[in-house]
């Protein structure tokens, strides 16, 4: 079990997690394989990023395709009544809980927000990828992902909640509310539409 995941289980952020997780069930196995596929799928794009080298920058990919994207995302949250002083608007009632969705518009990746994205990449890599003693960046099989999901499922949940949190800009108790389907989901768009800062992760992983 990657040693960078152990500290996320901690506090209020893991705590809460590990409660809407068990609530719902949580990410299943096909989802992980599922995002498993579009990390593998982030390799052939070739949309430019930079990297530091010997104090220089180096663009890798593309240099024509710059661009700034910005997308809307939205996320789904469930949070105790207590919470509030009154009903929050367009939220849906649900026993002793409300349920909500934000929508986080014109989301894109700064040069400042960057190295936090990497950062919480880096969390979630370990589940995906063996780090070879030369290097070298193994793809897992689909036994070994399934086998390292059964054994580390609530510490591959954390990491991938932080990530959505950190790219969103969402603090860690709102974050700790988000249902898993949402966090899942938000990941997946990331991942579509920003396959550069995987790649630069990746980079850095190796």
């Amino acid at each position: 079990m990657p040693n960078n995941i152990l500290k996320l289980s901690s506090g209020f952020f893991g705590k809460h997690i590990l409660e809407e997780i068990k609530m719902e069930n949580g990410m299943k196995a096909k989802d992980f394989l599922a995002v498993n596929n579009k990390l593998k799928k982030t390799n052939e794009d070739t949309t430019p990023f930079l990297v530091s080298k010997d104090e220089e920058l180096i663009v890798v990919g593309d240099a024509n395709q710059i661009e700034v994207k910005s997308n809307d995302y939205t996320i789904k949250f469930r949070m105790s009544k207590d919470e509030f002083e009154t009903k929050p608007e367009g939220a849906e009632e649900i026993g002793h809980f409300y349920v909500f969705s934000l929508v986080y518009e014109g989301i894109s990746i700064t040069p400042r927000s960057d190295l936090k994205i990497v950062d919480a990449i880096f969390k979630i890599l370990p589940f995906f990828n063996e780090l070879k003693e030369d290097g070298d960046i193994e793809d897992l099989s689909r036994e070994e992902l399934l086998s390292l999901f059964a054994n580390a499922k609530e510490e591959i949940h954390l990491a991938m909640y932080n990530l959505v949190a950190t790219f969103l800009g969402i603090d860690d108790h709102l974050g700790a509310h988000m249902l898993p389907f949402s966090v899942i989901g938000a990941l997946s768009q990331l991942i579509d539409n920003h396959p550069e800062i995987f790649n630069e992760a990746d980079v850095f992983f190796g």
